[in-house]
C-alpha cells in the first residue's frame, strides 16, 4: 500500500475555485484503479492549508494517476491559485494495524 500525504496552500480569495479542482479530482481519482481513498481536507487553524491523503494499492497505480488526464485538468485549474508549491511525502506501508477498538460508541448512557 502505498499512502500519499500532501500540502496544498490555496490563495483565501481563490478558495472556492481551488475546492471545486479538489472536489473534482477527488471524485475522479476515486474511480482509478488502485485507489483506495483519496480525501483533502481544510486545516482547522490554518485556512486555505488543505491536507490531502490518498491511498493506492502500489506503485503503478499512483504513477498512472499522476499521469491520467484528471490529474493534469486539476493542476490547470490550480497553478495560480496557489500561495506556494505543493508538497507531497509518499509513505510505503507494509502493514495496518489498528489499535484500539473502533466500533460506534453507545452515547445514550452519557448524561
Amino acid at each position: 500500500m502505498i499512502v500519499a500525504l500532501g500540502d496544498v496552500y490555496a490563495q483565501i480569495p481563490q478558495r472556492d475555485a481551488i475546492e471545486r479542482a479538489m472536489l473534482a479530482l477527488q471524485a475522479q481519482a476515486l474511480e482509478q484503479d488502485g485507489c483506495a481513498s483519496f480525501v483533502f481536507a481544510e486545516v482547522l487553524a490554518d485556512p486555505g492549508h488543505f491536507l490531502l491523503v490518498q491511498r493506492w494499492r502500489d506503485r503503478g497505480a499512483l504513477d498512472a494517476h499522476y499521469r491520467s488526464a484528471a490529474f493534469a485538468d486539476y493542476q490547470a485549474a490550480i497553478g495560480g491559485l496557489l500561495v506556494r508549491d505543493s508538497e507531497l511525502h509518499l509513505h510505503v506501508v507494509e502493514e495496518t494495524v489498528r489499535p484500539v477498538d473502533s466500533s460506534r460508541l453507545d452515547l445514550r448512557q452519557d448524561d
